[in-house]
């Protein structure tokens, strides 16, 4: 695959309109983007929480990929390896393994970042898939990571250096991509902010202003409000004979 590797890419794969595969890259390739989410234990209204969430890696490699060599005319989808139906299948195989391979690197600083995002492999599913519309041989096959994610951070709470956002920002800062140094600052200036203890414990579980005052999060009236509360204390329950 090279450098190959495509983020988010829309129709890498494709399917016609007959349901045949197809593919317009010019060469194997590897798709990876998030799919579906599903967060079914909110603490009250918090969107914070992710929840499971689906990751792909779709993967693909065609007979016009295959390389001809001018010297012996020997048709190759890998040096050494023939162009053949069982050689893209062989491939992608490998491909796969190395994903995995990848992830777990403990020497990938990336791949480090990505495990501390998530608290474990819920669901691994391959699936593979082929085609020979248009006269155009293609193998493809699909990994579908599904892992419960970290939620998110709360606008207005400083991250901590070890969480996995603020190294993933860390990280980010040491690449020269102009675009990712986009994303990120729009990421940071989204939780950023000067919300104080009180604001930003109603926006992690989506309390009402008037439930916080029943719950004493909110400060009285004529209270500043940028007073942090560090202790509720309330008189003993008093029997009532």
């Amino acid at each position: 695959m090279g450098d190959n590797v495509l983020d988010s890419q829309i129709g890498a794969l494709d399917v016609t309109a007959d349901g045949e595969l197809r593919t317009d890259e010019e060469k194997p390739f590897i798709s990876v983007y998030a799919d579906a989410a599903k967060s079914d234990e909110n603490m009250l209204r918090s969107w914070t929480d992710n929840g499971a969430t689906d990751f792909l890696f779709e993967m693909g490699v065609t007979s016009a990929h295959v390389v001809t060599d001018p010297e012996t005319g020997e048709s190759a989808v890998y040096p050494g390896i023939p162009g053949t139906d069982a050689a893209f299948e062989f491939l992608l195989d490998v491909v796969a393994r190395q994903i995995g391979d990848t992830l777990s690197d403990p020497e990938n600083e990336w791949a480090e970042i990505f495990r501390k995002f998530h608290m474990g492999n819920g669901l691994i599913e391959r699936a593979r898939t082929s085609s020979d519309g248009s006269g155009v041989r293609l193998a493809a096959q699909q990994i579908k990571l599904t892992v419960m994610l970290m939620p998110d951070p709360v606008r207005g709470r400083d991250l901590k250096p070890e969480s996995p956002m603020a190294l993933f920002f860390a990280k980010a800062a040491t690449e020269s991509d102009p675009v990712l140094n986009a994303q990120v600052a729009l990421m940071q200036a989204q939780i950023a902010g000067s919300a104080t203890d009180w604001q930003t414990e109603l926006r992690r579980y989506g309390i009402t202003k008037t439930e916080g005052e029943n719950l004493l999060i909110v400060p009285p009236d004529g209270v500043e409000g940028d007073i942090a509360i560090v202790e509720v204390g309330a008189a003993p329950v008093v029997p009532v004979s």
